[in-house]
C-alpha cells in the first residue's frame, strides 16, 4: 500500500489556479514573489526593526536608571540632614529636661516647693480606704 503524497501549497487559491489546458506560468510566478517579499520583510524586521526597538529601549532604560540614581542620591542627603537635625534635637531635649534646670525653673518661676514632713499624710488601714470610697461616692452623686 503505497502512502498519500501530500501537496505543497504555494499560497494559490484552487480558484486563482490556471485552468489545466493553458500555461500557469503568470500566477505562480506571481506567488513566488509574494513569497520572497514575504520573506523579506520579515528578515527586515528580524535584522534591522527588532535591533533598532531593543537598542532604544536600552537607552531608554538607561535614562530612566540615570534619573532614578540622582533622585536616590538627594534622598539620601536629606535623610543625613534630618538625622543629624533629630541628634541635635535630641540633645536639646536632654538639656532641657535635666533635674536640676526643671527643679530651679520649678522654684523660681511657678513658685513650687519641696514638700517638708509635715505636708505629707499618710493612711493607714480602713480609715484610708473609707475616706477613699466616701470620696469616690461623693464625686459620683455630685454630677
Amino acid at each position: 500500500m503505497a502512502a498519500p503524497q501530500r501537496r505543497r501549497d504555494y499560497g494559490i487559491s484552487p480558484v486563482e489556479a490556471p485552468p489545466r489546458g493553458l500555461p500557469g506560468g503568470a500566477p505562480r510566478q506571481a506567488a513566488r514573489s509574494g513569497g520572497q517579499a514575504a520573506r523579506r520583510r520579515r528578515a527586515f524586521l528580524v535584522l534591522v526593526v527588532v535591533p533598532v526597538v531593543l537598542m532604544l529601549g536600552s537607552v531608554y532604560v538607561h535614562t530612566a536608571a540615570a534619573g532614578l540614581q540622582g533622585e536616590a542620591a538627594a534622598l539620601q542627603e536629606e535623610k543625613a540632614r534630618a538625622e543629624a537635625e533629630a541628634e541635635r534635637l535630641e540633645v536639646k531635649v536632654t538639656e532641657l529636661s535635666e533635674p536640676g534646670r526643671v527643679r530651679s525653673l520649678a522654684e523660681g518661676d511657678l513658685g513650687m516647693r519641696d514638700p517638708a514632713g509635715g505636708d505629707l499624710k499618710t493612711y493607714s488601714g480602713s480609715e484610708g480606704e473609707e475616706r477613699a470610697s466616701e470620696g469616690e461616692e461623693e464625686k459620683g452623686s455630685g454630677g
